[in-house]
């Protein structure tokens, strides 16, 4: 049967693989050469894709781990989905699913693992944690914290999906990834994100002011702040994570450890900064809801920059949603995907100018 995101559990084979960002379709290739007949695509989030195929598991495993590969990096079968949401009662859904693959017997051993990709009120581990408490009485088998078992039940995250897979331990295959994206000698960025930002300054026509101050939201690792370093005066990079050293080596560029929510009682930087920009990793209503929060760190009418995130298949509700919400103190709100954001919408946009005098 094929689910509403394409993932078809009628093959005889479905497997998670990751590889580096930008090489999906190079890695989906490579691996349609060994699997002949097998069909993939790209995941929601980089460097994921799934595949597919009518070739029985064990013969799969075996011609991937005897390929010469170069963009394949984890390999795992995953057997059944189950739908995620907010509310922890979909723990019971996710154990009761692995339980049904059927591959765990009364006095088997087992380990949960949950990956998790997106914005969700609990962490991977309360995940893993009641998935394994409700296996145990369900399967009369024994779960344990140790690598040393009998079964590995991977709990993979995709916002509102959960991929389970059952494996021996020696069935997840790891292999070397051999390929990244290259670039000239001295033209390597710190990250990818620096041309999403370069490309959005370029695209809605940003120009900053001399002795421009900027206010650059989930900085870490630091690849945006080190190109708005360029072009202004001060750059604030507000990231409860460390950034590159590279990074915190530039004199122009401070560092605030700590969240972005934590801002909004800092009057020291209300109506400071020429310009706002965000490539947080969280859900686009949730981005949007603490640009409207954080409006009064700008200058009036200053423009901001967001990374609208797609946590989930429906693009479009999500950009909706955001400009919805970001219209509440934001002005000229203009959304356009960029070649280097190809799977994110960036929206640009101005401070809306307060009514009254001085800033809110």
């Amino acid at each position: 049967m094929r689910r509403a995101d394409g993932l078809d559990f009628s093959a005889n084979t479905t497997l998670l693989v990751t590889t580096a960002a930008g090489l999906e379709g190079e890695a989906r290739r490579e691996l349609c050469r060994v699997l002949p007949g097998a069909h993939g695509r790209p995941l929601l989030m980089k460097g994921n894709i799934v595949v597919a195929t009518e070739l029985p598991e064990r013969e799969v495993l075996a011609r991937i781990a005897a390929a010469d590969t170069r963009c394949v990096a984890r390999v795992l079968p995953v057997q059944a989905q189950a739908p995620v949401g907010a509310d922890p009662a979909c723990f019971s859904g996710i154990a009761a699913a692995a339980a049904r693959v059927g591959r765990i017997r009364r006095g088997d051993t087992f380990v949960v693992r949950c990956h998790r990709r997106g914005d969700h009120p609990w962490a991977s581990r309360d995940l893993a944690r009641a998935a394994a408490l409700e296996l145990e009485p369900m399967l009369a088998a024994v779960g344990d914290y140790n690598a040393d078992v009998d079964w590995h039940v991977a709990v993979e995250v995709y916002q509102d999906t959960a991929y389970i897979g059952v494996n021996r331990p020696p069935d997840i295959l790891r292999k070397v990834l051999r390929k990244q994206r290259k670039y000239a000698p001295g033209e390597r960025p710190l990250n990818r994100a620096q041309w999403k930002i370069r490309e959005a300054l370029a695209a809605f026509d940003i120009c900053l002011p001399e002795r421009a101050r900027v206010i650059d939201l989930g900085s870490a690792p630091g690849g945006w702040a080190m190109v708005l370093a360029d072009i202004a005066d001060e750059v604030v990079a507000v990231d409860p994570a460390s950034l590159d050293a590279r990074v915190c080596s530039l004199p122009n560029v401070r560092h605030l450890q700590c969240r972005a929510e934590d801002l909004a009682q800092r009057a020291d930087l209300r109506g400071r900064f020429d310009l706002l920009t965000s490539d947080m990793n969280v859900a686009p209503a949730h981005a949007a809801g603490l640009l409207c929060d954080l409006a009064g760190l700008l200058k009036e009418e200053a423009p901001a920059i967001m990374t609208v995130k797609y946590m989930t298949p429906r693009r479009r509700r999500h950009e909706r949603e955001a400009r919805a919400i970001l219209s509440a103190r934001y002005e000229d709100i203009r959304m356009r995907r960029l070649p280097h954001n190809a799977r994110e919408t960036t929206a640009a946009m101005r401070r809306r100018a307060s009514k009254g005098a001085g800033p809110d």
